[in-house]
């Protein structure tokens, strides 16, 4: 049993500095090596010169298009390179317009006020003494068919009786003696037969006739 004990010692120990004596040759190897990413990149540095030199030897009559892109060599480990992007371009700030100002609309002035002339008045009429005599005469005449007594004595100032005093400014013609008449209609209705006369008298500039009567 001891025999057997002591064979598996020495087994262990044996597989025990077999592994570290192997792992002391990897680690010598690892450091002595050259890296593999340099081989590579002067492979293929020099790889495209060689393709370039091969075209232009079997293609001698092919001329190159003047401002053609060179080749670009492939990158280490067989993978495409992506375009580079250029950088975005920023775009100026729109700058709007000066605002106008809209000017007010023109407003229309109004048509010059047209002074209206006033109404004309009708003209006064003028009355001379053959008109104060033509409306005596007329109203004497209408008393006298009623049977009144003419009585040429009689005047304002004595204070006889009377009942109105039409002017020509204010009633007109027609108006004066319209008026006498009615007078004299009054005179028959509340006194009857009396003496009467038909004056002119002038008032504050106006020409007044009176049917004086007793």
């Amino acid at each position: 049993m001891k025999k057997l004990i002591i064979a598996l010692a020495a087994i262990l120990t044996l597989t025990l500095a077999a592994c570290t004596a192997q792992s002391t040759m990897d680690t010598d190897m690892s450091t002595t090596e050259p890296p593999v990413t340099s081989g590579i990149t002067a492979e293929s540095t020099t790889k495209p010169a060689e393709e370039e030199t091969t075209t232009a030897t079997e293609s001698p009559d092919s001329t190159q298009a003047p401002d053609a892109p060179a080749a670009t060599s492939a990158p280490a480990g067989g993978t495409t390179s992506r375009p580079v992007t250029p950088p975005a371009t920023s775009t100026p700030p729109r700058t709007n317009p000066p605002a106008t100002s809209t000017p007010p609309p023109a407003t229309s002035m109004p048509p010059p006020a047209t002074s209206t002339p006033p109404p004309s008045t009708p003209a006064k009429p003028t009355y001379t003494e053959a008109d104060y005599q033509a409306i005596i005469n007329t109203i004497r005449a209408y008393g006298e068919s009623k049977g009144f007594i003419w009585e040429e004595s009689y005047t304002f100032e004595q204070g006889h009786q009377y009942y109105g005093r039409p002017n020509l400014e204010r009633d007109g013609y027609d108006g004066v003696v319209n008026m006498l008449k009615y007078h004299c209609d009054k005179i028959e209705k509340d006194g009857g037969i009396c003496f009467f006369k038909v004056v002119k008298h002038i008032y504050e500039g106006n020409t007044e006739f009176v049917v004086l009567y007793d």
